[in-house]
């Protein structure tokens, strides 16, 4: 269970004349196994992880969108290979929602979640500071932004948006085909949000719910060997799902890290409201309810819990 909490294995043992069954949670936090991921490469393996998803994702965006189909075959299999990679380290999180929700499921200590969230956070800006000296403002004609049409020119204004602000999570403006169909060309509507700003929250919340209950499905014992592929599919999945309405970032810190480094922080609340409330939810219903800790363990296997 601790590939992808992050959290240590902590073995019940008989340890200075204390009965093991007698013990209180914090006597028997106090005794680590030997064979425990330490805290140092746990937070490593969550800087590299997740600077390598926000980097992958920002630039997927810049280039692909508005395809999702490409857009969530980049993050999706990109979470796949990191959680693959750094299960065993006792990462795979990359997200501070789905850390908050570990916390919340009984998984994860509060002291471990919040190194894990700052670490996580630190990357993904870093991650952008990064990508922005690679892309180019005038490569990719989609970021080239139309606004309203001056009433004395008669030009319509322009905007070119900068490399990291297109990679940043927004809500697109809505699409108004006039009549008649077909003869009149389609444009959006300058102003008008596709959904609005509590429906955007809604949206994240349910897509990061998902990404939440792939991550504590892969901690049972029978599903820890497709842990990457249920994790990077529910990823996948939520961008073709909810990209078209928010973007569907599902994760604080892949918002807020393009959003630091292009200035354009439009839509922040729903993309920090939606998420945490995702990953907390998922935590309480998946962490104590779906799948509660008794049931990740084998019977052949011997009792080991995280610390908490």
């Amino acid at each position: 269970m601790a590939e992808v909490t992050g959290t240590p294995p902590v073995e019940y043992t008989h340890a200075g004349g204390v009965n093991p069954q007698t013990q209180t949670d914090w006597q028997k936090n106090t005794v680590p196994s030997k064979s425990a991921p330490s805290i140092a490469k746990l937070l490593v393996a969550e800087w590299i992880g997740t600077f390598a998803l926000v980097f992958a994702i920002v630039s997927g965006a810049y280039w692909w969108y508005p395809d999702f189909f490409a857009m969530g075959l980049t993050a999706g299999i990109a979470v796949a290979v990191l959680v693959t990679a750094f299960a065993g380290l006792g990462s795979g999180q990359f997200n501070p929602a789905i850390s908050l929700g570990l916390l919340l499921g009984g998984r994860q200590s509060a002291l471990r979640t919040g190194l894990v969230i700052l670490v996580q956070l630190m990357a993904a800006i870093l991650a952008c500071f990064v990508l922005s000296s690679y892309l180019g403002a005038n490569e990719n004609s989609q970021w080239i932004q139309r606004g309203p049409v001056d009433q004395t020119t008669g030009q319509q204004q322009v905007t070119i948006l900068e490399p990291i602000a297109a990679g940043t999570p927004r809500i697109p403006e809505r699409v108004v085909f006039p009549e008649p169909l077909g003869q009149v060309p389609a444009r959006t509507e300058p102003g008008s949000q596709r959904v609005s700003t509590l429906q955007g929250i809604v949206l994240e919340t349910m897509l990061t719910f998902l990404w939440g209950l792939a991550v504590f499905a892969g901690m049972r014992r029978e599903n820890r060997k497709w842990q990457g592929l249920l994790v990077g599919g529910a990823v996948a999945t939520g961008i073709l799902v909810g990209g078209v309405f928010t973007g569907a970032a599902m994760n604080p810190a892949r918002a807020l890290g393009p959003a630091l480094v292009s200035g354009q922080w439009d839509f922040q609340i729903i993309y920090w409201m939606g998420p945490m409330l995702g990953g907390a939810l998922a935590g309480v219903v998946c962490g104590h309810f779906l799948f509660p800790e008794e049931d990740e363990e084998s019977a052949e296997a011997p009792l080991t819990y995280p610390g908490q």
